[in-house]
Parts: C-alpha cells; structure tokens; sequence
C-alpha cells in the first residue's frame, strides 16, 4: 500500500520527552518513531508509567515537544507558536479517564473554560456555556464550586 503524506495524521521521528533536570532527569519517551494513518485504528498500550499519557498530551497539544519531530494535523509541534497549538488543539477531542472539576472555579467557570477552544466571542460562549448546563439540569448551580 502506498501512502501520501497527506494521509498521516500523526507522524513522530525521534521523539523524546524527560521530566526533571540533572540527575533527577528521568527519560519517559525515547526516539520513538512511528506514524497513524488517516482512518486508521491505532491502539497504545503499556504498562503503568510507560509514557502512554506523556505521548497523549504531546500529540493533543498540551505538553510542549522537547526533542525531535511531532507532526499532528500537518502540524509541525517542535516549536510551533501558541497560535499553532490552540489550532491543534481545537481539532483533537480527549476523554480522560479521570475527568476533575477545577476547583477554584464555579460550574460556569469550568464550562466556560473548556468552550475557549470551541467559540472565540465571549457573549456567545456564556449563552452557550448556560445552554449546555440547563440541558443537564444545572442551571441552578452555575455559581456553585464542584466541592
């Protein structure tokens, strides 16, 4: 099968990610290199501690690439300006297996947080964000804190 470039979604070369510094550096992805098709099925699987979550938020957009290449979407992520990272992230959807509230912020808030990436006019994203919290019956917490 022969394949284009404009039929990778993700493409890695030598990518590399480390937490830490000095002799508490600690190496969690190490010169991986690998690509996913457009329409491809691709499963990630390892063992606690693997690096599964470091590579997840890498590709996402959320953690910035340190060393190598990370191409999502057609979009070089080595260096890429914020501008870049929040049009990437615009594009990916995540569900996380542990899905916590901000604290600090109302039930309003942590809506209105989210729908930044999704509706850039302020008035529209509050409309929007109270839409959404009436359709699962809480438009009478919006100013209530999750705890």
């Amino acid at each position: 099968m022969v394949h284009n470039e404009d039929s990778n979604v993700i493409v890695a070369r030598g990518l590399t990610h480390s937490y830490g510094e000095g002799e508490l550096k600690n190496e969690i992805l190490h010169q991986l290199d690998f690509r996913v098709l457009a329409k491809e099925i691709t499963l990630l699987v390892g063992p606690s501690g693997s690096g599964k979550s470091t590579l997840l938020t890498l590709i996402g957009a959320l953690r910035s690439v340190e060393e190598g290449s990370l191409t999502v979407l057609n979009r070089e992520l080595l260096g890429a300006s914020e501008a870049d990272l929040m049009a990437v992230r615009r594009r990916i959807g995540f569900i996380f297996q542990s899905h916590n509230l901000v604290a600090s912020l109302t039930v309003l808030q942590n809506v209105l947080l989210l729908l930044q990436l999704a509706e850039p006019d302020p008035s529209k994203r509050m409309e929007r964000a109270k839409d959404m919290l009436e359709a699962v019956g809480l438009s009478q917490r919006l100013h209530h804190y999750p705890e």
